[in-house]
């Protein structure tokens, strides 16, 4: 197999045999995992708003992979997770992928589907991560925004003309244009529907 472009990849088992056995697979494959025996270093040593694929055990004593993909989920991180378990039911399963997991695989793990899923999953957090800092830049956006600015922003959102907006707010319709154009600078916005969609964007 070639190897693959993969970084930030994240082991999290408490079992050392287990943690030994993957790392020494991925290492074959030319990927160079970080290895943690409990959820709280993985959560202390890591940077969780980096992209990256976390493969967490489902039992481990203190937080186990369930709570700790719902705190990952809850600390919007765009990291993507690989449930791993010796132990596999149907539910967990279905559990998992409900709480967003990327798959749940089975010890011993097969080395090309784990490949595979990583390889998936590097993918799709990156182009979340991207989402997320898209995200934080426009909310920065607006939070520079005067409160009549806010104001104004409101009346053109709901597709308002000038002196529409003007009349509401009890000022000058060249008031209004100009507050407008500081809208559209602040946010970067070429066009309405491009402001538009930047604030659907965080809604």
């Amino acid at each position: 197999m070639n190897s693959p472009n993969i970084d930030n990849v994240y082991l999290v088992d408490d079992d050392q045999d287990v943690l030994e056995s993957l790392s020494w697979m991925l290492e074959g494959l030319g990927i160079q995992p970080a290895c943690y025996q409990s959820a709280d270093a993985f959560l202390t040593q890591t940077d969780i708003h980096q992209a990256g694929v976390a493969v967490l055990d489902i039992n481990m004593p203190g937080m186990d992979g369930m709570e700790l993909l719902e705190t990952l989920k809850q600390r919007n991180s765009p990291i993507r997770v690989i449930m791993l378990t010796g132990q596999g039911t149907i539910a967990l399963a279905v559990k998992s992928i409900q709480f967003g997991a990327l798959d749940f695989l089975e010890k011993p793990v097969d080395g090309d589907k784990l490949l595979t899923l990583l390889e998936q999953g590097i993918k799709q957090s990156q182009e979340l991560a991207e989402s997320l800092v898209h995200k934080t830049q426009i909310t920065t956006r607006l939070e520079s925004l005067t409160r009549r600015e806010k104001e104004v922003l409101s009346g053109i959102l709901d597709g308002k003309m000038n002196k529409v907006i003007a009349a509401e707010l009890g000022i000058a319709q060249r008031t209004i244009e100009l507050h407008r154009q500081k809208v559209m600078s602040k946010m970067s916005a070429g066009s309405v529907a491009e402001l538009t969609s930047m604030i659907n964007a965080v809604h």
